[in-house]
């Protein structure tokens, strides 16, 4: 029988024979670079914060997401340990750099950001395994709410405003706080498959909600209001500078139409090379000051059959009503949509955006509605 001590002598031997796991460095620093591409979204992203008020405190996303990436730096680091490169995020890391490509391909930040953000987070998982990935996904989903105009999508699409919105996003910050302390604390690893699905079925979600109200496009739609048509009066009116301020970079004019017994305001902007000077009419009115009531994309006919797609918008300025019509025309045809207009934008063409305001008064806007179209049938 051996004694207390050899068995003690041998118990040491095992573990000396079995060799520790090395920390792999080499693929912790694979991971990190692969936020090379949210790395140079950054000065645009610090730019946003000073020059866009609906963008000032999305610092504050940024700062959670630090702040449980460091939380879960120690879960990552173990799954580096533990795991070797999953092939299995190529597809999905694939999938994150087509749409950072697009981004810059259509000159769309919003896009470049979250393909930014999706690039970084599957390289995590290429490199350090899918335990890493799903630890750090609370942390991503904090980074993503910071991007710049998410706080702008959500007012547009959910019809809500800016300070609404914000709080929002910080319900989804403090969630994101929530469910990574429940990782972290549990160690539950939901199923790949099982993510995806979810995952997919999200994405199904946002498309039908992002895509709501779009309509077909028609024909080019472009009154020359510096050479009006007979029996319409148009005068120029000056621009103020915060108006020169908003469109730096692109040609505008503002006017006042009327055909005698019916006035209106009209703004035209002919599109610049920058096309981030562009920005929705619902935008340009909450900048404004005004309270947006209702949004959405209508294809109208105009008396004389012509089809005109606008975003109808109804909204309060200063306690007036207003009724107003936005359309987009290039080279080709004429959208009601912004977002139709930022896909399909190119540098190489002229587009002009065209807005149509005029006040309504309580129980007649059906009836204002009517006369702004009969009198842009005239053009």
């Amino acid at each position: 029988m051996r004694n207390p001590s050899e068995n003690a002598e041998s118990a040491v031997s095992a573990s000396e024979s079995v060799p520790r796991a090395s920390v792999p460095w080499m693929r912790l620093a694979g991971a990190f670079l692969a936020g090379t591409p949210f790395f140079c979204s950054l000065p645009y992203t610090v730019g946003s914060w000073k020059a866009s008020p609906m963008d000032r405190y999305n610092w504050i996303f940024h700062l959670v997401f630090l702040f449980l990436a460091a939380c879960s730096v120690p879960a990552v680091k173990d799954s580096a340990v533990r795991s070797k490169p999953d092939w299995f995020a190529l597809p999905a890391v694939a999938a994150a750099a087509a749409l950072y490509a697009a981004g810059l391909f259509k000159h769309i930040y919003l896009v470049t950001i979250l393909g930014g953000v999706g690039f970084w987070w599957t390289g995590i998982w290429f490199f350090c395994g899918w335990t890493a990935a799903w630890v750090m996904l609370p942390a991503f989903g904090a980074l993503s709410l910071g991007s710049t105009s998410s706080t702008f999508l959500l007012c547009n699409r959910l019809l809500i405003s800016p300070t609404v919105a914000l709080i929002g996003k910080l319900a989804g910050a403090v969630v994101c706080v929530a469910v990574c302390m429940v990782f972290i604390l549990t160690e539950f690893v939901m199923k790949r498959e099982v993510f995806w699905f979810l995952l997919a079925a999200g994405a199904i979600l946002t498309g039908t909600v992002i895509s709501r109200g779009g309509v077909s496009s028609a024909d080019p739609f472009r009154p020359n209001l510096a050479a009006p048509p007979e029996g319409v009066e148009v005068r120029e009116i000056p621009l103020d500078e915060d108006t020169i301020r908003f469109f730096e970079g692109s040609e505008a004019h503002q006017y006042q139409v009327s055909d005698g017994g019916f006035v209106c305001s009209a703004l035209e902007v002919k599109c610049g090379s920058d096309i981030h000077k562009i920005h929705p009419a619902s935008h340009c009115l909450r900048s404004g000051g005004a309270e947006i009531l209702a949004e959405s994309v209508v294809m109208h006919s105009l008396p004389d059959g012509r089809s005109l797609p606008v975003t109808e918008i109804r909204s309060v300025v200063r306690g007036t009503p207003l009724l107003t019509f936005v359309w987009y025309t290039g080279p080709t045809e004429t959208t009601g949509s912004f977002f139709t207009f930022r896909r399909k934008w190119s540098a190489s063409e002229e587009w002009r955006s065209f807005q149509f305001a005029v006040a309504v008064q309580a129980g007649f806007e059906e009836s204002a509605r009517k006369r702004l179209l009969e009198l842009l049938s005239k053009f």
